[in-house]
């Protein structure tokens, strides 16, 4: 049987624009009729939108990436479904803690899940006040040294390819103890943190 020689097109850019709003809202658990409350748009126009029926203007694209506190130029990435950071390119982020440097490894605009990549250096942690934080469940994964979580009910203390899960609203504090190496450390947080949530 022949076969056709037809290649599938990349969407045209009112298409793409209106699939990676829809992608960029469902990622964040938001309704349409949220959106439309938050951006001050009718739901029926956003509808066209995210299906590529209307073209939305200069002034509407704004209100709705406010809505979705996502940056503008994040609605016209060319994959909606995909989002790649490249090693030595990780952005960073603030929780707080001393002599720790932490990096964001899903987008921001991502509210299902949550990859942070922490760096802890000897003696570093999250401080001695344990905290919270919101959320449904969290994993911790050591990909390289040792590290001390503590609990109200004990310490719990990880070794390289050590993996724990728990309750995010069990108060924590972690640490690296003086003496060992560089730590390096994957948490994963089910949803997503608010950014209000961050430790600044």
């Amino acid at each position: 049987m022949a076969v056709s020689g037809h290649k599938d097109r990349d969407p045209d850019p009112s298409t793409a624009v209106g699939l990676r709003i829809r992608a960029v809202r469902k990622a964040q658990r938001m309704t349409i009729e949220s959106l439309a409350e938050a951006s001050g748009l009718t739901k029926s126009f956003l509808s066209k939108v995210e299906r590529g029926k209307s073209t939305a203007s200069v002034a509407a694209l704004l209100r709705i990436s406010e809505a979705l506190t996502i940056p503008l130029s994040n609605l016209f990435e060319t994959s909606a479904t995909r989002s790649v950071v490249r090693a030595g390119e990780y952005p960073a982020i603030g929780f707080g803690g001393h002599d720790i440097a932490e990096f964001l490894l899903t987008p921001q605009s991502e509210r299902r899940v949550q990859v942070l990549l922490s760096k802890i250096e000897p003696g570093g942690g999250s401080g001695a006040e344990p905290y919270p934080l919101p959320g449904e469940v969290e994993f911790v994964f050591v990909v390289g040294g040792r590290l001390e979580v503590s609990f109200s009910d004990g310490v719990v203390v990880l070794g390289q390819g050590d993996a724990l899960t728990f309750d995010p609203a069990s108060p924590r504090a972690f640490s690296v103890p003086k003496g060992e190496p560089m730590t390096t450390v994957l948490w994963m947080i089910c949803p997503a943190l608010p950014h209000s949530g961050y430790r600044a």
